[in-house]
């Protein structure tokens, strides 16, 4: 008796990941780069403020408040770099997990679910773009996050390469990590 159901868990776990990595990414970019930007216009107003009464300044409260959050605003970029690197390590550590040698129909499964993703990467890819070649805030500060940006804008070719390859893995070689 062939394990379909199980096969069918290694496509949609793998190639789901996939997905999952670049909507991610670029979620964590576009949302970064908007609240950086609004936090930094809070920021500045707030500081403005002054002293309220002579013991309460509120500028020296929120220098000590807001530098914190200012650090981790300005690191999303690199965030989302280090997310969509180990969610390709991810796709590789599932293809081995997943590693059977699965029978014909979950291998054109396989092959169509990837030409979705791929289609769906260019598509993503495309949208970013807009928002990168902007001339607003968003396009300043997307531009500045140069490593994610190459990242989410060769989306499409670093994804065709990661699923080939996890394919060649999951398709290849006896043994698996699932029941």
């Amino acid at each position: 008796m062939i394990n379909k159901r199980g096969n069918i868990y290694a496509v949609v776990g793998v190639l789901g990941t996939v997905l999952l990595v670049i909507s991610i990414v670029i979620a964590i970019m576009l949302g970064g780069s908007t609240l950086n930007e609004v936090t930094g216009q809070i920021f500045t107003e707030v500081r403005g403020i002054g002293a309220v009464t002579e013991n309460v300044n509120v500028t020296e409260y929120a220098d000590i408040v807001f530098a914190p959050v200012e650090n981790i605003l300005g690191n999303y970029g690199l965030f989302a770099g280090v997310l969509y690197v180990l969610g390709i390590v991810l796709v590789f550590t599932l293809a081995f997990v997943f590693r059977n040698n699965l029978n014909g129909w979950t291998i054109a499964l396989f092959v169509v679910a990837a030409l979705l993703i791929i289609t769906f990467a260019i598509i993503l890819s495309n949208t970013y773009e807009v928002f990168y070649d902007g001339n607003d805030f968003i396009g300043e500060a997307l531009r500045e996050e140069t490593m994610t940006s190459w990242l989410i804008l060769y989306s499409p070719t670093i994804m065709t390469i990661v699923i080939f390859l996890a394919g060649i893995i999951m398709m290849t070689g006896k043994g698996g990590g699932y029941p």
